[in-house]
């Protein structure tokens, strides 16, 4: 059975020549005959999300995994408005979303009629294109439907980003036919072309610098690219830093950027800085190094990427709009600089990781301590999504295993969808995943476990140390009488509830000991997914982290 509704029957012929079949639907009324239709074709699979704001989150890490796109679909009102948090975040990591937004008739909006708001281009801030389709179904609305939806799509593939599709429905909703009266044989789809040559003209600039900087931020697994960095690695003009969520692992590249530049003096900033910065993928966790090349007063800065071109350190000279694999492939084959800026920055490095083990040697149960027990316990293979604010942070300082993807919503860096996303990304991944979260994020999201699709080998790591402890690390709040009650937002809450509610296997831990008999275990499989509280309440983790940074400096 079918929705008897030509628009309905229009989008979903369409989605399915795209190969957009996996629908993340949240219950209402007017969204009805999109559910009726979805739900009664064997070619879609279909999610019920109750939360609209999960929902689009579970969405974003859906596709994360499975790198195409996802669609969401809800009824009419503030239901579309919930979706936009994940939208912003989708936006600014060109993660492709296809959002299916019910609406009442165009007729009904402002005349308090209920759950209807002004819902055409709501998002349009943070979306790549917005269509709404008619509800008439004489051949000229319907041809330009199509047309709508071709071009929504395509949108939504080439920039690989989300797209907004808002469809009016008028009663009655629930009508069904048996017979589909639109359908297609197959649609041409999109192919991405970007002419390499356009930027040949910058090939000989780049051996006039003798101090080359590659900075990678955010961006999905790459062998190619690696590849090819690492060639430029081996070069004594050019240094390649990394941070996590750029999925770049080698001992030729630096990682952990905040144990080389906190903090660089006038003398060292003048030696370390680059003349030339190529920066690639998204972005950048590291404020250090934000600061630290927004004060290099850099000769020349090119970003080199399929979608954005961003100014982050308020110096870009040029935007490479390229495949970073076929640009590269063209640096690789000129000849390198005399220089000794490789070996400086070697030398930093060897300084840098000595002090760091040793400091790391004899820190005390605190949440630097945890991290770097996760860094050496996850297992292979697994996909690791961190959660935002002080666990993104703490990740860095460590170079986490090689044969681990690792993800973090840092398009908008907010921590209201960590866990949904990381939910997502296990339904659609078959190798294990596994959260490290805060506390904050967890209890904010907790809806991300209202649903049963959890597969059994998710995990979640829960880092509880009673509060919003970024703001006892981050230079302000604690300047502020209302640092605990305000921003803090101290509290005594454990997951142990929750777990049982979402019938998650549960064990919370105190202190060393408890975290290193238990984290073995932890990961073996059983029949439920495991969540897994580390209690780190009353340490003075800020403190010590504070003490690390000094120790690295000495």
């Amino acid at each position: 059975m079918y929705s008897n509704k030509l628009s309905v029957q229009l989008v979903g012929e369409v989605l399915y020549r795209y190969g957009i079949t996996d629908i993340i639907i949240s219950p209402g009324s007017r969204n009805a005959p999109l559910t009726i239709h979805f739900t009664n074709h064997k070619e879609y699979t279909c999610y019920s999300i109750v939360d609209e704001r999960s929902a689009a989150f579970f969405a974003l890490g859906m596709a994360q995994s499975k790198k195409k796109p996802v669609a969401i679909c809800c009824t009419s009102g503030t239901a579309s408005a919930n979706y936009y948090p994940a939208i912003i975040e989708a936006f600014y990591q060109n993660v492709p979303i296809v959002v299916l937004t019910a609406d009442r008739p165009e007729n009904y909006v402002d005349i308090f009629d209920g759950q209807t708001i002004r819902q055409k281009d709501i998002y349009r801030n943070h979306i790549y294109g917005s269509y709404q389709l008619s509800e008439s179904e004489n051949d000229e609305s319907i041809t330009q439907n199509f047309l709508d939806l071709k071009k929504a799509l395509n949108t939504c593939i080439l920039k690989s980003g989300p797209v907004h599709i808002n469809i009016p429905f008028s009663e009655p909703l629930y009508e069904q036919s048996d017979k589909l009266e639109i359908s297609f044989e197959k649609l041409t789809l999109p192919e991405k072309n970007y002419p390499s040559e356009t930027y040949d003209a910058l090939l000989p600039l780049w051996n006039q610098y003798a101090k080359k900087m590659i900075l990678v931020g955010m961006q999905q697994p790459d062998a190619q690219l690696k590849n090819l960095l690492e060639k430029l690695a081996d070069r004594e003009d050019t240094v390649i830093l990394t941070e996590i969520t750029s999925n770049l692992n080698s001992t030729k590249f630096y990682p952990t950027i905040d144990r080389y530049v906190f903090p660089f003096g006038e003398e060292k900033m003048e030696e370390y800085k680059p003349d030339l910065l190529l920066t690639l993928g998204q972005n950048i966790v590291s404020k250090k190094i934000k600061v630290f090349l927004r004060n290099s007063n850099l000769k020349a800065h090119w970003h080199l990427d399929e979608y954005w071109h961003p100014d982050t350190f308020f110096a870009l000279t040029e935007k490479i709009i390229d495949y970073p694999a076929d640009f590269l492939h063209k640096l690789v084959k000129l000849p390198q600089t005399e220089s000794d800026y490789s070996l400086l920055w070697r030398k930093l490095k060897s300084e840098k990781k000595n002090r760091h083990d040793e400091f790391i040697k004899n820190v005390p149960y605190s949440d630097l301590w945890v991290m770097n027990t996760l860094n050496d316990k996850i297992p292979d293979f697994y996909n690791l999504q961190v959660s935002n604010s002080s666990m993104i942070r703490y990740a860095q300082l460590f170079n986490f295993n090689s044969k681990n993807n690792i993800f973090c919503n840092r398009g908008a860096s907010g921590i209201d969808g960590a866990t949904s996303t990381a939910v997502g990304f296990a339904v659609a991944d078959p190798a294990p995943t596994v959260l490290i979260t805060g506390d904050m994020g967890f209890f904010y999201d907790s809806n991300a476990l209202w649903n049963k699709y959890i597969p059994t080998n998710f995990r979640i790591i829960l880092v509880n140390n009673g509060g919003g402890d970024i703001f006892k690390i981050i230079p302000g709040p604690d300047t502020s009488n209302s640092l605990d009650e305000y921003f803090v937002t101290r509290h005594n809450r454990t997951a142990r509830l929750l777990a049982k509610e979402y019938n998650f296997e549960y064990n919370e831990v105190h202190n060393q000991e408890g975290l290193i008999q238990n984290i073995d275990s932890f990961f073996s499989l059983t029949d439920k997914p495991k969540l897994l509280e580390i209690n780190t309440k009353g340490q003075p983790n800020s403190n010590i982290l504070r003490a690390y940074f000094n120790f690295l400096n000495q």
